[in-house]
C-alpha cells in the first residue's frame, strides 16, 4: 500500500503529490515566474517555467495555496506589468488607437467593422448580403 500523508485540510492525500506541495524553487526559476507574469505571460506557462508538467494546472494551483506569499508576489507582478503596458500606450502619442486599444481589452468595448465591396454596376455590397446571397446560390 502506498504511504499516504495528511494536508492542512485533513484530507488523506498520495505521498506524490504531496511531495509536489513541497518543491521548493530556485531562486532563477522565481525570477523567470515573476518576470513572465509582468510580460503578461498565462498562469499555465509560468507554471512550466517554475518545473510543473503541462497541463496540471491542479498541481500548481495546490502549490501556490501552500505557498500563498509567492502567489502574491506573482499577481503583483501581474499588475504592475499590465500597468506599465497600460502606460506605453498611453504614451504614444495623440493618436485615439491607443485609447480605443485600452477601452477595448479593459472596460468591454468592442470595435464594429463594417466591411463594403462593389458588386456588378457599382452597387455597394456588404459582407451579410454576400453571405447570404452565396447560400441562395447553393441552396438552388
Amino acid at each position: 500500500m502506498e504511504p499516504v500523508a495528511v494536508a492542512k485540510s485533513g484530507r488523506k492525500r498520495a505521498k506524490g503529490v504531496l511531495g509536489a506541495l513541497s518543491k521548493v524553487l530556485s531562486a532563477t526559476q522565481k525570477k523567470d515566474a515573476l518576470d513572465a507574469a509582468a510580460l503578461g505571460m498565462t498562469m499555465d506557462k509560468v507554471a512550466i517555467l517554475c518545473g510543473f508538467p503541462a497541463g496540471n494546472e491542479t498541481q500548481w494551483h495546490r502549490w501556490l495555496d501552500a505557498h500563498p506569499d509567492f502567489a502574491t508576489e506573482l499577481k503583483n507582478a501581474q499588475v504592475l506589468g499590465e500597468l506599465q503596458l497600460q502606460r506605453s500606450v498611453r504614451e504614444a502619442g495623440q493618436g485615439w488607437q491607443g485609447s480605443a486599444w485600452l477601452l477595448e481589452r479593459t472596460r468591454g468595448y468592442v470595435a464594429r467593422a463594417s466591411m463594403e465591396h462593389t458588386g456588378k454596376g457599382g452597387t455597394a455590397l456588404t459582407i451579410a448580403h454576400q453571405l447570404l446571397s452565396s447560400v441562395a446560390e447553393r441552396e438552388r
